[in-house]
């Protein structure tokens, strides 16, 4: 973004800046941004993008930051986790690619972040769904008491792209199901497979997460506002909701994909008896072509126009008669 601010033009990865005075936004000019010019009244929200190298120089002169957030600033890991310190915090959230493929573990994305009382800096590398979300809530007018309820809403943002993958994926599970059900199970084992993969790739984004954001549930933040702290808590709370609505669906999934092996195999089972059945009553036949087949002397009915018909009416009465027994048995 290259925006003119008196003599300084701004590096293209400054992408957005706000201070929020009295809760409302004010868009900040990279003149004003560069200086991080926070209050704990009047915090703001810097989103920058690390690709660029003089956002990397730029962020190595903050002294106000901690020199090990700096550095952890201008890093590549994507490993979600997140640091607490004395008035401050920061780490990486993992997201989804704003715009990304349907393939979710092609579509992975990666947010490093710092909030204090005065201030929240995100950075990424490519543009991101969570971000995204939070901008359009600002640009809409929504109000924000510090930078704990900015993340807390930065958060919910994240919860609900999350959401929006569990719940698309549970629809294909439902439309599987009731596939399943109609008898329909054997066009529909592919699809069962790719939905279990893609459950499972949301799954790796969602679970380390959750457990680098749980902390935030028993360590309250004494330099937040009580009401921003139990809104944070409430936006950690609801990933772990949706981590447990995504188990479930595996959970659902798995049982669905055992049902279907199950029914298969009852399939075969039941093609497997037909066959054994039609084996069994050809058997006494089998065995009287057999005898009178071996061209040996003294064969009966050899000149005796009525031989096959007898011959033929005594298979028919065997096959008769070993039907009867797989019957009386409960064979078939």
């Amino acid at each position: 973004m290259n925006e003119m601010t008196g003599k300084q033009v701004a590096p293209e990865g400054y992408i957005r800046g706000f201070q929020f005075i009295d809760g409302k936004a004010v868009a900040l000019d990279w003149a004003t941004a560069s200086t991080l010019p926070g209050e704990q009244h009047a915090p703001c929200w810097l989103h920058l993008a690390g690709t660029d190298e003089h956002i990397d120089a730029w962020i190595d002169t903050l002294e106000m930051l901690p020199p090990g957030v700096r550095s952890f600033l201008g890093g590549t890991d994507k490993r979600p986790r997140l640091h607490v310190g004395v008035g401050f915090m920061y780490g990486v959230i993992a997201d989804l690619e704003l715009g990304g493929e349907p393939d979710i573990d092609k579509d992975k994305g990666a947010l490093r972040f710092f909030v204090d009382q005065k201030r929240l800096l995100t950075v990424r590398a490519r543009a991101l769904q969570s971000t995204d979300r939070l901008r359009h809530a600002v640009l809409d007018g929504d109000a924000f008491s510090d930078t704990i309820d900015l993340f807390a809403s930065l958060i919910g943002a994240l919860n609900e792209g999350f959401a929006e993958r569990v719940n698309d994926l549970g629809e294909q599970l439902d439309d599987i199901e009731e596939a399943v059900l109609d008898g329909h199970h054997n066009e529909l084992r592919s699809a069962l497979g790719a939905l279990r993969r893609s459950l499972v790739e949301l799954k790796r984004y969602v679970d380390p997460e959750r457990t680098a954001l749980a902390q935030l549930i028993g360590k309250r933040l004494d330099w937040a506002e009580p009401r921003s702290s139990e809104a944070l808590v409430q936006a950690v709370q609801a990933l772990n909701g949706i981590g447990g609505a995504l188990e479930a669906l595996y959970e659902r999934a798995k049982l669905m994909q055992e049902e279907m092996a199950s029914l298969l195999a009852e399939n075969i089972n039941r093609k497997l008896l037909v066959l054994s059945i039609m084996s069994a009553l050809l058997l006494p036949a089998t065995l009287v072509t057999g005898v009178f087949g071996m061209n040996v002397a003294g064969l009966p009915g050899l000149h005796n126009q009525h031989s096959f018909w007898i011959v033929t009416g005594m298979m028919v009465v065997l096959a008769a008669c070993t039907l009867g027994v797989l019957k009386k048995f409960k064979l078939w």
